[in-house]
């Protein structure tokens, strides 16, 4: 029992320097591969580009070549936000189902189908959402296709399979008279339809070919100033939660990740619910409260009751969304839930919040994709290459231009340059870290084998001493 310590220090000391051996960092740059004639470059900024930032808003990125000189670029600043947006009523008509959906409605057994025109009164402008109204007391679920025109004869799609919801409560078993009262008059409604800001005069809305005949009654539109049509957005794969209490799941985010969509995946079919999205960010860093005058006064309750975020974090609301994942008969594709448009803040985590349990979205906590559109910048490639974007140290100041001063004379409505980089493949950019790493690792492989031999030598020498110790003590022998 006495070699017990010594063992243990003799262990301890022989693993010192393998857990000395601190973790490979994240890569400070990316190679670039450039494509076109130059000198003018355009690099989208995908979801590498933006991990590899360690700032808010990536104000530490660079362009560098070969000898590590930083190139002059400028940030492709995204359209702002409309000045003004405005709702306003649409007329809408009842019409014929368009030529190809008519031949294929006089099918045997094929449900009845319809179609409607809605015109927005005024063309140029963006649309951002349609509304649509249905008659009192309706329920059900609806799917409709979604096309626009400027002059009723040539129709682009802008959504196949927009669904309207309009669901009644049903009353607690076994509750009060007026909490029933209460429930009757409470319903679950998705009425709206995002536009993603395209201009059109008129919209034909048709009902999908397995859907039922929604009672439209009025329709208006949200629109806008034409202004340039935002970046594509970047979808994420499937997040799962990474912790759920009775009422909630929260789900820890990518750095630098400013969400414009998120889309909520049930863990079970048949299942909706709405629920309340909050973000997380830096107390200091919150943005204004966000309306609620569409949610639910009992989401508010919900939140005070919960615990308090760390120091220094603070939740804010973004939005409350119906969600849900619906079966339809006769082998009609499931019905699910749309992307909720959000205003693009950069948040830590993100959490949904329902009105009552969370075991309503399913058996397991439902998952998410994020969205983000792609920002860009446009760098002057000078010099040799290869060229990296890379990650600037901590406090250097930001060496961004303006658009205009980076491409003096350019017309403010003037394309972006033709040629292109963008980030070499994840094999082609670990290749140069993978060498630089076996360079770097043999004096500390060396080193590292030299202390383990030491170690070893030392324990061995410190175990014998004390057996020859005990050898020596008298009745050893008889022991």
């Amino acid at each position: 029992m006495k070699l017990a310590p010594a063992t243990l220090a003799t262990l301890a000391l022989a693993g010192a320097p393998a857990h000395a051996a601190a973790p490979a960092e994240a890569p400070a740059a990316l190679p670039l591969s450039l494509a076109g004639t130059g000198p003018y470059y355009v690099l989208d900024i995908g979801a590498r580009a933006r991990h590899l930032s360690a700032a808010p808003g990536l104000g530490d990125l660079r362009v560098r070549n070969g000898t590590g000189e930083t190139m002059a670029f400028a940030w492709v600043d995204p359209p702002q936000p409309a000045a003004l947006q405005r709702r306003v009523p649409a007329r809408l008509y009842k019409v014929p189902l368009p030529p190809a959906d008519a031949v294929s409605a006089t099918i045997a057994d094929a449900p009845q189908r319809q179609a409607w025109i809605v015109d927005t009164k005024e063309a140029g402008d963006d649309l951002l959402r349609l509304d649509l109204g249905l008659e009192r007391d309706t329920q059900g679920v609806y799917t409709l296709r979604i096309e626009a025109s400027d002059d009723l004869q040539h129709w682009r799609t802008m959504q196949q399979d927009a669904q309207l919801v309009q669901l009644q409560a049903l009353p607690q078993v076994g509750a009060a008279g007026a909490l029933a009262t209460q429930a009757a008059r409470e319903h679950l409604a998705s009425t709206g339809i995002d536009l993603d800001e395209r201009p059109a005069r008129y919209l034909r809305l048709t009902t999908a070919s397995r859907s039922a005949i929604p009672p439209l009654v009025s329709a208006s539109v949200t629109r806008a100033s034409h202004r340039p049509a935002p970046p594509p957005l970047e979808w994420s794969d499937p997040i799962a939660a990474s912790g759920c209490e009775a009422s909630s799941c929260d789900y820890a985010l990518p750095p630098n990740t400013p969400v414009a969509a998120v889309q909520v995946a049930p863990s079970d079919i048949d299942t909706i619910g709405e629920v309340m999205v909050l973000g997380q960010v830096d107390a200091g860093q919150a943005p204004p409260r966000r309306s609620l005058l569409h949610g639910s006064l009992h989401a508010l309750r919900l939140k005070a009751r919960r615990s308090s975020p760390p120091p220094g974090l603070a939740w804010d609301s973004a939005a409350v969304t119906s969600v849900y994942w619906l079966s339809q008969p006769s082998g009609a594709p499931d019905l699910r839930s749309p992307p909720l448009r959000l205003d693009g803040t950069t948040w830590r985590a993100l959490r949904l919040e329902t009105f009552g349990p969370i075991t309503q979205l399913g058996h397991a906590a439902p998952t998410i994709r994020i969205a983000v559109r792609r920002r860009q910048l446009v760098f002057v490639a000078r010099g040799a290459g290869p060229f990296a974007l890379a990650r600037a140290p901590a406090g250097e100041a930001s060496a961004a231009m303006t658009l205009d001063a980076l491409m003096p004379g350019r017309a403010a409505d003037a394309p972006l340059p033709a040629a292109s980089a963008a980030l070499a493949p994840l094999a082609a950019a670990s290749a140069p870290a993978s060498a630089a790493s076996v360079v770097a690792s043999t004096p500390t492989t060396a080193s590292s084998t030299g202390w383990l031999w030491a170690a070893l030598l030392g324990g061995l020498a410190l175990m014998g001493a004390m057996a020859w110790s005990l050898l020596r003590k008298p009745g050893a022998t008889r022991a």
